[in-house]
């Protein structure tokens, strides 16, 4: 049976009040190879304590008796219980490990299906680079609840229970007068975890600023270097990993402390054993075994102690980055039921649609109501900042509305199903978005089940597949980031080839032609005629050709609709459409592209 981390798992865990419950259930699918090193860590725990143990036997009987032909057995001893220590402890140790690495792979996968499950607008809110930290930083420091903070726990917990047994046993007295000062060690220790938590969490929250930093330069860099912010950003990079630097030196003087102190009160309590046990031995009370014996469990039982003392201030800084995990399992995710998305037969409507950002106050679409008629291309017009690519962006519900409806043949889309809505929709846009994958992955993205005949047909239609034979490997060609190892035409048409193999019931063409020379947009024209045809369409024009040959134009200004009609109507009847289409024409004749 396979054990691994699931959605509902952590959903559970996340709901749970204390710390501990919530760390139990994200390890709870790895429960054999805990309870194995829990297994494990009792046998080094009894090997410890025979250690201290043997002592008082070795000594009294080698030493005080002087029966020397017991002094051959002391190595062989001493060698095997330390081999069958060791052993235990790298088998304890690698089980925990495993654990811990397995609980990071779960809920790494678990997070990133998260992330992917997440609306489009909540995404867009949060930098990229806190998205990555929390994926790859932040899980790795949790897993140290596993294999470092909990196989401390583990080990040294019994270890000390058995080794302060010894000790009570061979002289209570004796050994309660060493653990006097333990109440101080784990206030101290308590109230400098808690501090550490908090400072945990800002390290985190600057490292995902820095990550972020060096995502936007590295995919910003040429817009850094035509505009010269190489020095600008990199002082900001500077002023923010000093920051870093900062807070890191803190937590990790905290943590000093925390075993400064534990180290000082731990030589006060062996002092008072050698005082107070010295004189034992000087007054014939103990032998010298017993207080070697004695000796040998406390300076033992202090190893853990202060080994838990770190382990506990570790578990506290996790548990802080716990909570930083959890903010983005409380973000809700897209729903996945609906009703099944029926064959579009009358088209979308729009029903007194308005938008705004969150956070902001005026709104980018204001009471927009048309319809995009079945099997017709609708073209979308309007100066920069009119509310064009939001409008789209409402269809495939990248957003949703603020007020009103968006109607699939009179069913509100927020009523479908929302993967089966996405299933009929394909969006080709400006702003081209190609994976660091095979050039056959990224046109075959919207169909995996595509042959390569089907691959290669749609690749032809956008005009593509000239290029793409003449790539190094053709068609397993792998894509640098975003495909930019092609030029901007290129991917353009790898992202029309993309939407034509989709072959989807609605198509959005988000000026979806502006990066093509005149010579490819003519034949990918051709292609969208085709892939356009009795198929409903909307286009956010960029070129004169798209939108006279429009069945329906809509013109927008500051996100509200002035007028819709044909080329020939809006030409006639709205004289702001005409001095668009005058200035666009003389745009075009002149050879500059239309900026819109």
């Amino acid at each position: 049976m396979k054990r691994e981390l699931t959605y509902r798992a952590v959903l559970e865990a996340f709901s749970a009040r204390r710390p501990d419950q919530k760390v139990w259930i994200l390890a709870r699918p790895y429960a054999p190879r805990l309870i194995a090193a829990v297994l494990m860590s009792l046998v080094i725990s009894g090997l410890n304590g025979a250690i201290a143990w043997l002592i008082k036997p070795a000594m009294d009987l080698v030493f005080i008796e002087r029966r020397h032909e017991f002094l051959i057995y002391l190595p062989t001893g001493a060698f095997a219980l330390y081999a069958l220590r060791g052993g235990a402890d790298a088998v304890q140790s690698y089980l925990m490990q495993t654990a811990a690495f397995k609980m990071v792979r779960d809920l790494r996968n678990v997070l990133f299906s998260t992330i992917l499950d997440m609306p489009a607008s909540e995404i867009a809110r949060r930098r990229s680079g806190d998205f990555v930290s929390r994926i790859i930083n932040d899980i790795t420091i949790l897993s140290r609840i596993l294999s470092d903070s909990s196989k401390t726990i583990l080990v040294q917990v019994p270890s000390m229970i058995v080794l302060t047994g010894v000790a009570i046993y061979r002289r209570w007295d004796l050994a309660l007068l060493s653990f006097t000062l333990l109440p101080f060690i784990a206030l101290i220790t308590r109230f400098l975890s808690k501090y550490a938590r908090r400072k945990r969490r800002e390290v985190q929250g600057i490292l995902s600023v820095l990550t972020h930093r060096i995502q936007e330069a590295v995919t910003g860099i040429k817009v850094v270097k035509i505009f010269g912010m190489q020095g600008v950003k990199s002082q900001q990079f500077q002023r923010e990993n000093l920051i870093h630097y900062r807070k890191n030196a803190r937590l990790v003087r905290l943590k000093e402390m925390s075993q400064y102190v534990s180290e000082i009160l731990a030589g006060v309590s062996v002092a008072l054993i050698l005082g107070y046990g010295g004189r034992l031995v000087i007054a014939g009370e103990i032998t010298s075994g017993d207080f070697f014996s004695i000796l040998t469990a406390i300076i033992m039982a202090f190893t853990p102690m202060k080994k838990l003392g770190s382990s506990y201030t570790a578990l506290v800084e996790a548990l802080g980055v716990l909570d930083r995990i959890e903010e983005l399992f409380a973000i809700p995710i897209e729903p996945a039921d609906g009703k099944r998305v029926p064959k579009l037969v009358d088209g979308i409507r729009f029903d007194k649609v308005s938008f705004h950002y969150p956070g902001h106050i005026e709104e980018v679409l204001r009471e927009l109501t048309f319809t995009i008629p079945r099997g017709r291309i609708t073209a979308i017009v309007g100066q920069s900042g009119a509310g064009k690519s939001t409008l789209a962006d409402l269809i495939p519900r990248f957003l949703d509305p603020t007020s009103g409806q968006i109607l699939w043949d009179g069913i509100c889309l927020s009523d479908l199903d929302l993967p089966g809505l996405r299933r009929s929709i394909a969006v080709v846009s400006q702003d081209i978005i190609l994976f660091s994958d095979t050039v056959r992955e990224n046109i075959a993205a919207g169909r995996t089940e595509a042959t390569f005949e089907d691959i290669e047909r749609a690749a032809r239609a956008a005009q593509a597949h000239d290029f793409i034979q003449k790539l190094p490997d053709g068609y397993d060609t792998v894509l640098t980031e975003r495909g930019l190892n092609l030029s901007g035409g290129q991917r353009q048409r790898i992202a029309i080839a993309r939407a034509i193999l989709k072959d989807p019931e609605f198509l959005i063409l988000d000026e979806a032609t502006s990066a093509l020379d005149t010579v490819s947009e003519k034949a990918v024209q051709e292609a969208l005629s085709h892939a356009t045809t009795n198929r409903t369409t909307l286009v956010i024009a960029h070129r004169l050709s798209t939108i006279v040959e429009a069945d329906q134009i809509v013109v927008m200004d500051r996100g509200r609709i002035i007028a819709t009609g044909t080329h020939e109507e809006l030409l006639e009847q709205d004289p702001i459409y005409r001095e668009m289409y005058a200035t666009w024409k003389d745009r075009e004749e002149t050879g500059v592209l239309i900026a819109s």
